[in-house]
């Protein structure tokens, strides 16, 4: 263990040297750092800053609730910047409101406010947790200082700050620390970045973003590019750059079972995701499981990682449980936690893996980060991918992170992003797990979608894309998707249309109980549709949706249908069913 984390430290140091030598070039200037002298800052879990007790439901996404500043011990000296943290609304992964905290560091002795335009770097730190003092924004604080990780990750946002970005780095697992929940950690990552634009008071639609995160940093800036064209929209996200990048994570625990290091992770991460989703994980463990779990509960990667050689899946796990990838309840959150199910990105890609094995770089699979390279290539995204041989998780951070900043430099100064897709192979297909429900594929045409797994018979979940959302309750999957305005993808309307359509799929084998679909983008419009392709002897038309729970609200209110065995549609009709917002005359 000792042995492991030293070799990753010496990794880092050498990536902060190069790194440094790199942002030489163009930074104005960093001055020079005063004496530290501070106690240490309250554990989140003991501070009254992290607590928020009012109702969220009616609160925006991103909006700022709580502010304070806050002095960070760069390298053990007072840094020359500003640092706040923010108290925001956010989202779980399952669509309920929650909050959580971004620190923004903002260069003033570098870029006094109004000089020069904003240009913001979401950086998302691969702090890997279980417990709130691995939080990023206790550890910047000089919290938690035998996490090494941490304070080495923090010289590497160095570069950044000397070329005068600001920097903001949220807390994106959550108030549940639920490590390794994909869509959980988009969101939270994104709700961080419109919190610092509200509190800078610069514009979304304008203001410059890229974002940066390796290991499990790359899980929140991955998902973050591929959901904000449905989540948020009107940030103006102007690249990402993704390394170590754990894409499917059935493929990552079969490359890991059994090993003598990357083991150790196993139980963390089942333990996150089970967070995120809702699960009783006790139930589907064996007494050493449970054992192990509550070793490992509270803890940062550095506390297990590399402590249990030789640990596997099957060993965690009670006897009818063995076979994991066939227990429905994970398959299903596997395949929600799949890259490039959720949405497509709209901005230029940098991903990157190492490997040292011909598999991948000891934790993450090469050609999966490659295979989600092509899909994206294939969408028409201008995407680069560094596969860096002979190197594993620890080494590849160097090429990484010094390939990164002169490319989101570029980014940011609104320079070309090349494509590298010619040189990208076919990769690993990303291909789902039969025994779980899958999201239907979006259609092609949709403007946006966005997706949704509840995996609880008692659950439920909800989903955003724009306006419009999708809460499932009972256990499934489902896919919405917007069309761009008065692209109606199924046939000319034979009502008083606004002009805005939506796409519902639910996954075969769901088994849900209602599902509500609603629409806040209705104008004028008091009145849903649907298109139901048996109608007239299969040609198709236009059919009023019929439900008890239907609520329509024209002007700036919304319309919303709950759907179920008994409606129309049907639950069992919504295999990708459009509807449409109406004016009911």
């Amino acid at each position: 263990m000792e042995k492991f984390v030293a070799r990753l430290r010496a990794r880092f140091l050498a990536a902060v040297l190069a790194l440094t030598l790199v942002a030489s070039a163009v930074s104005v200037g960093v001055g020079a750092p005063a004496a530290y002298a501070s106690s240490s800052p309250q554990l989140p879990s003991r501070d009254a800053f992290y607590r928020y007790s009012g109702p969220l439901a009616s609160i925006a996404p991103g909006t700022v609730l709580r502010s304070r500043t806050v002095t960070i011990p760069w390298g053990g000296l007072d840094t020359p910047v500003t640092a706040t943290q923010l108290l925001y609304r956010t989202t779980t992964e399952l669509g309920a409101p929650t909050v959580t905290v971004t620190t923004v560091l903002r260069p003033d002795l570098v870029l006094p406010v109004g000089i020069l335009p904003v240009k913001i770097v979401s950086w998302q730190m691969f702090y890997d947790a279980l417990g709130p003092q691995c939080d990023p924004s206790y550890t910047l604080r000089g919290g938690n200082s035998s996490y090494g990780d941490a304070q080495e990750e923090e010289a590497l946002m160095t570069p950044y700050l000397a070329a005068g970005d600001v920097l903001v780095v949220s807390d994106y697992e959550g108030e549940n620390l639920a490590w390794g929940a994909g869509q959980q950690s988009g969101y939270e990552t994104l709700d961080g970045i419109r919190a610092a634009e509200h509190w800078l008071q610069v514009p979304a639609t304008t203001t410059p973003v890229a974002m940066i995160g390796y290991s499990g940093g790359s899980i929140a800036t991955q998902w973050a590019a591929e959901m904000a064209p449905a989540y948020a929209p009107h940030l103006d996200i102007v690249g990402a750059a993704a390394g170590g990048v754990p894409v499917d994570y059935a493929h990552n625990l079969t490359y890991i079972n059994g090993s003598a290091d990357w083991s150790g992770v196993i139980p963390a991460i089942l333990l996150g995701v089970s967070r995120a989703f809702g699960v009783d994980l006790g139930q589907y463990l064996s007494a050493y499981g449970r054992k192990v779990v509550s070793q490992v509960s509270g803890g940062c990667i550095n506390t297990f990682v590399g402590n249990y050689p030789g640990l596997t899946i099957q060993k965690l796990l009670a006897p009818k449980y063995q076979d994991f990838l066939k227990v429905p309840v994970f398959a299903s959150i596997l395949n929600e936690l799949t890259m490039g199910s959720d949405g497509t990105p709209r901005v230029p890609l940098l991903f990157a893996n190492g490997n040292a094995d011909g598999t991948g770089d000891g934790v993450m699979v090469a050609a999966d980060v490659e295979g989600l390279a092509h899909l994206y290539c294939t969408r028409g995204l201008s995407v680069r991918f560094d596969e860096y041989k002979g190197l594993d998780h620890d080494e590849a951070a160097v090429p990484f992170e010094v390939t990164a900043f002169p490319v989101i430099s570029g980014w940011l100064a609104g320079a070309d992003a090349p494509s590298g897709c010619g040189a990208i192979g076919t990769g690993n297909a990303l291909t789902p797990l039969g025994a779980g429900t899958a999201p239907p594929a979006a259609p092609p045409s949709a403007a946006s979608s966005a997706t949704v797994t509840s995996v609880e018979p008692s659950g439920a979940a909800s989903v955003v894309d724009g306006a419009a959302s999708v809460t499932l309750h009972g256990a499934g999957a489902a896919t919405l998707a917007v069309f761009r305005a008065y692209h109606d993808p199924v046939g000319w309307p034979t009502f008083d249309a606004t002009g805005h359509y939506l796409d519902v799929g639910v996954a075969p084998r769901s088994e849900l109980t209602s599902l509500v679909l609603s629409d806040c983008h209705v104008g004028r419009g008091n009145a849903m549709e649907w298109w139901d392709p048996a109608a007239h002897q299969g040609a198709g038309a236009w059919q009023p949706v019929r439900s008890a729970g239907a609520k329509h609200a024209g002007g700036a209110g919304c319309s919303s249908v709950t759907l179920s065995r008994s409606s129309s549609p049907t639950l069992s009709q919504l295999t990708g069913t459009v509807f449409a917002i109406a004016h009911d005359t």
